[in-house]
């Protein structure tokens, strides 16, 4: 017998029980310190709610960093309501009142982690059918073949909602979004490029085709998909909870869980959206007058340029290497005046191929500019000595600290500054340097000191060295202007 012809208790029974909420957010929080939004409708639940675990909250829900919480918190609310939970993970973000808190809004995303697909009836009206039931299962199932083709189904989980079904299916690395800057005077949010153009990454890389794909046979099964899903902030069943919205209430449980890796997923999700976005992209440091001399790759010495003989020389991670790297290498390629039909060129991409995989040769459009500080994200973010200049924009020097930094002693001195969760190492740089006195590099280099130990306790001392060795003299030498 199919789950969606078995009674609700034979459903919990045999198919719900077959997972634990551990089970649930081992796989959502892909072992990482991660934080999900619970959203409650109800204000006084939430305050309920919050003060008894102590746990934050909003006026859209509470917050949850573990399985033990999420564990109490399902069994505390579950029969007094309806209850969704955040899709991505959340993080902190200016408040209209200056300071940072969660929240259920975009700017309390912290990074996309998950497609989303939300599959319901056309009719709404009462309860679900166990037709209503398997139609949805049958779309379900035809959208994860589709992703199949290319192996994009082996990490996911189908969730019955009650009424409908759901999948959340698990990108091969998060897309981290950048943290909005409020204005107090004004109470608004300041414009951020890049901000928006994260919000339209999963609709423009994937949720359009999905949508079309699903419209085609709507009629047929009477089932459709959320067209909303695709919004950052956006909420799903949860799991082990109750949907109270008809009587008598339907339990919500997870069908199927896959837990390998959706290899090249993340790279297809962006390569499809530079493909067709219509922002201008920022030009961080270019003066707008082309490639310099060092960018430039010249005819007869194409393996010679220092991004290419990287990428020759070296086994790259999956994560973001085409679109952080081949991409930047096709706008320099094209800025070049390179003939891709030359047999050097031909050579080099068949060499680079071999390495790397599938590397289209389609050119961006002429609104991309080369980044090399998009070049130098991939390599922080995978602990690789940086190709480039770091943060060229900030040419002012300043003496901050000693010319010469002695790791072993900043491992004995006394004092930690303890470090925001919700900021990447950036943000803690920047945090760090707000202490410093020019001039003083005595007091500085304590400073620095208990930063590293800041830093160890939240990244752990092998990333911390890395930091150390290659982010630490080159940030802490430089001004924001």
């Amino acid at each position: 017998m199919e789950w969606y012809e078995m009674s609700e208790e034979e459903k919990v029974k045999n198919v719900y029980s077959k997972f634990t909420i551990k089970d649930f957010w081992n796989w959502w929080s892909d072992g990482e310190n991660k934080v999900m939004e619970v959203r409650i409708r109800d204000f006084n639940l939430i305050k309920e709610t919050a003060k008894r675990f102590n746990i934050p909250m909003s006026p859209s829900g509470v917050y949850i960093n573990n399985d033990k919480q999420l564990k109490n918190v399902i069994a505390f609310i579950r029969d007094r309501a309806t209850v969704w939970f955040g899709i991505q993970p959340r993080k902190k973000n200016w408040n209209r009142w200056g300071s940072k808190s969660f929240g259920g809004r975009d700017v309390n995303v912290d990074e996309i982690a998950f497609l989303f697909i939300d599959i319901d009836r056309v009719d709404t009206k009462g309860s679900a059918s166990s037709i209503d039931l398997k139609n949805a299962n049958i779309l379900a199932d035809m959208v994860l073949d589709r992703l199949s083709t290319e192996g994009w189904n082996k990490s996911y989980i189908k969730i019955c909602s009650g009424h409908g079904l759901q999948l959340l299916i698990k990108l091969d690395f998060s897309i981290k979004l950048p943290l909005m800057m409020f204005d107090d005077k004004l109470k608004v949010y300041l414009p951020n490029e890049e901000f928006d153009k994260m919000k339209l990454i999963i609709p423009r890389g994937v949720g359009n085709q999905i949508l079309r794909f699903c419209n085609k046979i709507k009629n047929e099964l009477g089932v459709i998909v959320d067209k909303n899903v695709f919004k950052l902030s956006v909420v799903g069943a949860l799991p082990f909870t109750k949907n109270l919205k008809h009587h008598p209430f339907k339990w919500r449980g997870i069908i199927e869980m896959k837990d390998s890796k959706n290899k090249g997923f993340s790279d297809y999700i962006l390569a499809k959206e530079n493909d067709i976005k219509t922002y201008k992209k920022k030009r961080i440091f270019q003066s707008g007058k082309g490639l310099t001399r060092l960018d430039r790759i010249y005819p007869g010495r194409f393996a010679d340029h220092k991004l290419v003989r990287f990428m020759l020389d070296n086994d790259l991670p999956e994560g973001m290497r085409n679109n952080y790297l081949w991409f930047q290498l096709k706008c320099l390629i094209r800025d070049s005046n390179i003939d891709l039909t030359s047999s050097e060129f031909r050579m080099i991409h068949k060499q680079l191929e071999k390495r790397h995989g599938i590397l289209p040769t389609n050119l961006p459009d002429k609104k991309f500019k080369f980044d090399e500080n998009i070049v130098n994200k991939f390599f922080i973010e995978n602990r690789i000595p940086p190709i480039y200049t770091l943060w060229p924009a900030k040419t002012k020097k300043v003496s901050y600290l000693p010319e010469k930094l002695d790791w072993k002693n900043y491992l004995i001195v006394d004092g930690i500054i303890e470090l925001d969760n919700n900021t990447d190492i950036v943000g803690d740089m920047e945090r760090c340097k707000e202490t410093f006195i020019k001039g003083n590099t005595v007091y500085n280099n304590d400073q620095l000191a208990r930063f590293v130990k800041g830093c160890i306790k939240k990244y752990g001392e092998e990333k911390t060295k890395y930091y150390f060795d290659y982010l630490f003299k080159e940030y802490f030498s430089r001004d924001n202007k």
